[in-house]
């Protein structure tokens, strides 16, 4: 039985690692630019361009679990992130990730007002939100990353760039820079 297992594993990852994913660059759209950064000067957009306001919490809410069900199966890497971290993102919220796969990974971000769970951005692009996020406890912006894959054309790195809507409680994407490597 254990061999059949294994044997099940082994041929699912096989197939996973063989499917090819990528995805056309689309250059007609006028929310993808592409920079060549071995020959220009990169400019990106600034968490200072979302600035929010930022106050030392004294203490935090409850974790509400029942406000996003779907992830009471990270109960574990959610509290555990959330108790040993002050705000990291909006003024009021705490992220955890975790990962799920190479280059993969998926996260929550915490209010510490009223401990209510909310989604980070997704991407059908992306499994999961890329393998790093930018962000900073005093800006609504947070950037995805997904870098170390070849899009083509010598592209390596792409970021997208979210703003958070604090008044209807959801992202709202901005655009995606692409970069060239070296």
């Amino acid at each position: 039985m254990k061999k059949f297992l294994l044997s099940v594993v082994i041929a699912i990852n096989m197939i996973a690692c063989n499917t090819n994913n990528e995805k056309p660059i689309e250059t007609s759209s006028d929310k993808i630019e592409v920079k060549d950064t071995a020959n220009e000067k990169l400019t990106e957009i600034s968490f200072e361009d979302y600035k929010t306001e930022y106050k030392e919490a004294t203490e935090k809410a409850r974790i509400d679990f029942n406000s996003n069900p779907n992830y009471k199966v990270y109960k574990t890497v959610i509290s555990e992130t959330y108790h040993a971290n002050q705000v990291s993102f909006a003024g009021n919220y705490t992220i955890a990730t975790w990962g799920c796969g190479t280059s993969c990974i998926y996260g929550v971000m915490v209010d510490i007002r009223d401990g209510k769970i909310y989604n980070l951005p997704s991407d059908d692009e992306w499994e999961g939100i890329g393998n790093k996020l930018d962000h900073n406890k005093e800006s609504t912006l947070l950037i995805t990353i997904l870098s170390g894959v070849n899009f083509g054309d010598g592209i390596d790195t792409m970021k997208k760039y979210w703003k958070w809507n604090e008044s209807e409680k959801k992202f709202e994407f901005i655009k995606t820079l692409e970069f060239k490597g070296e």
